[in-house]
C-alpha cells in the first residue's frame, strides 16, 4: 500500500487544567451524591478530558451505579496529561477513597498512580485502558474500531484516497486505529495519509489537516474519505469541508457523541460507530462494587459491549431506540 506522509504543522500548545490544580487534587465542586450522610464510600474518577462527550457519558453511567449504591463521586479533569492522571490517582489513594475509575489512559502510562493505589488497597478500573497490575477491570475497544473500519471499507470500495486522523496517547484511539490499519491493509488500492491530532485543540487541529489534505485532493478527481479515531475531531473535519464547499468526501468516525449522531442525520458524516460508553461506565462501577464485596475471589476482567454502526439508512431508527444519544 502506498502511504503518504504529510508534514505536520508545528504548534505550541498551552492550556490550563480546568478542574484540577497543578497537583491534580480532586475538585470538590465536582462531587456528587444522594446527600445521605450515612454514605461512607467514595469513587474517584480520573477523566481524560472532562468536557468530552463520551467521557461525560462514561462518568454518567458510573455515577448512576455508584449513587444507587450510596457512594459519593468526585471527578478530576486531567485534560489529557498522564502526569496529572498519575497525580490524581495518587491523591485519591492518599485520601482513602474506596475505588478509582480512570478514563482512556493506557494502563501502561499509569505506573506511579497504580502503585499508590495498590499500596493503599484501592481498586482501580479503567475505561478502555487495558489490563495491568493494579487494574481489576477494563473495557475492550476492538469491537468498536473493527465496526468502524468495516463500514469504511464497504463504503470506499477497492480504490481511493483516505486521510486518517489518529491520536496515539489515547488508548481508545490507538485500539481503534489498530483495527483501521488491519482493515485498510487488506485493500491495496486505498492510499492512506496519516496525521496526528493534538489535544486540547483537536477540532482545530483536525480542521487544519483537512484543509491541507483537500488542497492536494481536488474535487472530482478521486474517491475520497476521511477517518478519525473518535468523533470530536470530526467537528473540525466537517467545518473544513463546509468552508471548502466540498461534498465529495466520505467521512467516518467512532464513539457516537450527540454531535456525531446529529451530523449523520444531517448528512455531514457518512457513518459513526456509537460506543455504549454510558453502559461501559456503569459496568466498570459495578465491577468495583463486586470487587469490594469479595476481593480475594476476584479475577481481572475485560468487559466487551459491541458498538452500533449509524449511517443514513439507520440513523432515524437508532435515534428512536436511543433518544438519549442526541441529548
Amino acid at each position: 500500500m502506498k502511504r503518504l506522509a504529510m508534514a505536520a504543522v508545528a504548534a505550541a500548545v498551552m492550556f490550563a487544567l480546568t478542574a484540577c490544580s497543578p497537583g491534580a487534587q480532586p475538585d470538590p465542586s465536582s462531587s456528587s451524591g444522594d446527600g445521605d450522610s450515612d454514605s461512607d464510600k467514595t469513587l474517584g474518577i480520573v477523566a481524560y478530558i472532562g468536557n468530552n462527550a463520551i467521557n461525560q457519558q462514561a462518568i454518567r453511567g458510573a455515577t448512576e451505579v455508584a449513587e444507587e449504591a450510596g457512594w459519593t463521586v468526585n471527578v478530576t479533569d486531567t485534560q489529557g496529561n498522564a502526569d496529572q492522571a498519575n497525580a490524581a490517582i495518587t491523591s485519591y489513594a492518599t485520601q482513602g477513597v474506596d475505588g478509582v475509575l480512570v478514563l482512556v489512559y493506557a494502563s501502561t502510562a499509569l505506573g506511579a498512580g497504580l502503585a499508590s493505589a495498590d499500596a493503599a488497597g484501592v481498586p482501580v478500573a479503567i475505561w478502555g485502558g487495558g489490563l495491568a497490575d493494579g487494574i481489576i477491570a477494563t473495557t475492550s475497544n476492538e469491537a468498536v474500531g473493527a465496526a468502524s473500519a468495516e463500514a469504511l471499507v464497504e463504503e470506499m470500495g477497492e480504490e481511493g484516497d483516505l486521510l486518517a486522523l489518529t491520536f496515539h496517547p489515547g488508548k481508545l484511539c490507538l485500539d481503534h486505529q489498530n483495527e483501521f490499519d488491519a482493515a485498510v491493509e487488506a485493500v491495496p488500492g486505498l492510499e492512506i495519509t496519516y496525521n496526528e491530532v493534538v489535544v486540547p485543540g483537536q477540532q482545530q487541529s483536525a480542521a487544519n489537516f483537512t484543509t491541507t489534505w483537500l488542497a492536494s485532493h481536488p474535487e472530482g478527481q478521486g474517491n475520497y474519505g476521511i477517518w478519525t479515531c473518535w468523533d470530536e475531531p470530526m467537528e473540525g473535519i466537517v467545518s473544513a469541508l463546509e468552508q471548502a464547499g466540498r461534498t465529495d468526501v466520505k467521512t467516518f468516525s467512532t464513539n457516537g457523541s450527540a454531535p456525531g449522531i446529529l451530523d449523520v442525520r444531517d448528512g455531514a458524516v457518512t457513518s459513526v460507530v456509537w460506543q455504549p460508553s454510558e453502559d461501559e461506565g456503569a459496568a466498570l462501577m459495578q465491577a468495583i462494587l463486586d470487587y469490594t464485596e469479595n476481593p480475594e475471589g476476584w479475577e481481572q476482567q475485560t468487559i466487551k459491549i459491541d458498538g452500533i454502526v449509524v449511517d443514513a439508512s439507520t440513523v432515524e431508527q437508532f435515534i428512536s431506540e436511543h433518544p438519549d444519544s442526541i441529548n
